[in-house]
């Protein structure tokens, strides 16, 4: 991203709001009768280890799954699952998986960013066999919009954790929104405010493809929730109002005109707004003394005072601190903990809750999107897809 003459590569790669046409936005009717389906009989793959019995060259033809957007939406896991996805993940940092922080290179257009995220986690088989691998490449050219094309396009990569074949491509637009909706879900089982038994008042800034793909785990969550929306464009905020029963998110959604009457009074306040020039926008005074603030947008809203002031925890330490600069996070301290470790010190309560071991007072918990999470999910949406017999199986 190119800020005051200079570029950087930890810039944000995630959509946090459909101002910035979402990865996801390309309706599934776009690829509706291409012909991306096929057989459940998945085919087989030549394994170059020299031990095996011959097979023919038909049946020893290695081949690539392609899953294109419809396709990985159809073989989504539920979001049970998602969560527990999430939970794997997080639980994975610091032991069995290795993701470097985001490397990126900068293309001409100005404040457009390519990003390589790739991520091994190790499975429980000495062998390898249940590892998961690949990498996802996402690139983003803020200029697209005027010339009717998203802003961001991303594609995941799975390889055979063995040999290295790869086996499956696919989009990653709707990978990102389900994923990192989930680590949200994981901060709001460990560090939700106890509501003394009333529904609980959400607060959620944007209206964008990440504030739809969160309603329904506030709903999963926090059931009888009531959702304060804020969004500069009001339509778009009415618009997804009116889909919350559909999407199945809070029991109540009421429209507001700006942050400060969405925050005013919430639980939980889950922030999801454009990147733009302002950061760090909101006045931590406009907040209840217990406040569990999510921020998916990186420091857009969240103030450094609120950070310092609060329990400060983020996804994945490596990846923050690489990408806390003079253009992000300024004044943000170092965190106090990660999601994962906060899941291996918690406790589950008498009524069968999640809850980490944490000072009282509000916690901000700001997570960057991590590639490990892409690959994880992306494993699991391959195993249901090939089930289905979904996609197009390509020779290599």
């Amino acid at each position: 991203m190119t800020l005051a003459g200079k570029r950087f590569v930890g810039v944000p790669s995630r959509l946090a709001d459909a101002a910035i046409v979402p990865l996801d936005s390309v309706s599934q009717s776009d690829t509706a009768g291409s012909g991306f389906h096929v057989n459940n009989r998945r085919p087989a793959r030549r394994d170059p280890r020299p031990d095996l019995p011959f097979r023919s060259d038909r049946e020893s033809m290695p081949s690539i799954r392609y899953l294109a957007a419809a396709d990985v939406s159809t073989a989504m896991v539920p979001l049970p699952e998602r969560l527990a996805l999430a939970e794997k993940t997080l639980r994975a940092f610091g032991g069995d998986s290795e993701m470097p922080p985001k490397i990126g290179v900068h293309p001409r257009q100005a404040d457009s960013v390519a990003h390589a995220m790739p991520a091994l986690l190790r499975g429980s088989a000495a062998d390898g066999s249940d590892d998961s691998i690949g990498l996802k490449w996402i690139v983003g050219f803020p200029n697209n919009p005027a010339i009717g094309l998203p802003t961001y396009h991303a594609l995941l990569l799975l390889n055979d954790p063995q040999t290295g074949v790869p086996l499956a491509v696919m989009d990653a637009g709707t990978i990102t929104a389900a994923r990192t909706a989930a680590i949200s879900g994981t901060a709001i089982r460990l560090f939700m405010p106890d509501t003394l038994g009333r529904p609980a008042r959400v607060a959620v800034l944007g209206a964008g493809a990440q504030a739809r793909a969160h309603l329904p785990i506030i709903g999963y969550l926090l059931p009888g929730a009531s959702v304060r929306l804020a969004d500069r464009e009001i339509d778009r905020a009415n618009a997804l109002a009116a889909e919350a029963g559909i999407l199945g998110g809070a029991a109540a959604i009421e429209v507001v005109p700006d942050v400060r009457q969405a925050v005013e009074g919430a639980d939980l306040v889950v922030s999801v707004v454009s990147f733009g020039p302002d950061h760090q926008s909101l006045d931590p005074e406009w907040l209840g003394p217990e406040t569990l603030f999510v921020a998916v947008d990186y420091d857009m809203q969240a103030p450094a005072q609120l950070a310092r002031a609060a329990f400060f925890v983020v996804d994945e330490r490596a990846q923050f601190l690489a990408t806390r600069s003079e253009s992000w996070f300024v004044g943000y301290p170092d965190p106090d903990a990660t999601l994962g470790e906060a899941l291996r010190g918690a406790a589950v309560d008498e009524a069968g809750r999640l809850r980490a071991a944490r000072r009282s007072g509000r916690v901000l918990v700001a997570h960057l999107g991590v590639g490990l999470a892409d690959v994880v999910f992306a494993s699991a949406i391959l195993a249901r897809a090939e089930q289905l017999g979904l996609g197009r199986v390509l020779p290599l």
